[in-house]
């Protein structure tokens, strides 16, 4: 038996790749999310306005950091994009370190 030959879509066919990759402003969301979380357990503790602000203020930086370094000349119709990678990552990786470092505080660990 003979195999068939296939051919190779046409390329009109396939989808447009993304210009850039958002995987390292995702990682570096999660990870300024985490640092956040850790701040603001050491700085406010159970103050919860003031945590949240901390974690906007890291989101903010790291929206500045990202559009002004990494994509710069990205499109304006991809700039959308910068807003909300990460978004939904980040605030539960802040929620889960902001609380973790709070239940190890009460229990008595120190930071």
């Amino acid at each position: 038996m003979s195999k068939a030959k296939t051919s190779k879509p046409e390329s009109s066919a396939m989808p447009a790749q993304p210009l850039r990759s958002f995987d390292k402003l995702y990682w570096f969301r999660i990870g300024m999310a985490v640092a956040a979380g850790f701040l603001a357990e050491v700085l406010v503790g159970t103050d919860w306005t003031s945590g949240v602000s901390i974690g906007i203020l890291f989101y903010l930086i790291s929206y500045y950091v990202a559009r002004f370094t990494w994509y710069k000349g990205l499109p304006k119709e991809s700039q959308g994009k910068i807003y909300t990678t990460a978004i939904g990552g980040g605030a539960m990786a802040f929620l889960f370190t902001w609380m973790l470092f709070f239940t190890l505080q009460a229990a008595g660990y120190s930071l």
